[in-house]
């Protein structure tokens, strides 16, 4: 009888296991496919900082610039550009 619910659980132990490592499998795969999906992609979002609920900062680069760009619920405002990321460095 004791024996019997001890198997179950290492049962159940394995199988939680194997779910884990296959969730974690297509993770990596998602992640890999999400990248390569990105990869020739000429607009990219290099970073992205919430300034309030519903305000936020980005910086996008686009071929040779970069472009900070300001964003609220019904806005969406260009605020700079930079031609590389030295300007940026020397602008702030």
């Amino acid at each position: 009888m004791v024996i019997n619910v001890i198997i179950k659980m290492l049962g159940y132990i394995c199988i939680f296991i194997i779910i884990l490592y296959l969730a974690h499998i297509t993770s990596k795969y998602l992640a890999k496919k999400n990248e390569l999906i990105n990869k020739n992609k000429s607009i990219k979002i290099k970073e992205r900082l919430f300034v309030n609920k519903d305000k936020e900062l980005i910086l996008v680069k686009y071929k040779n610039r970069e472009y900070l760009i300001g964003i609220s619920q019904d806005k969406f405002t260009k605020i700079d550009t930079f031609e590389n990321k030295d300007d940026i460095s020397e602008k702030f």
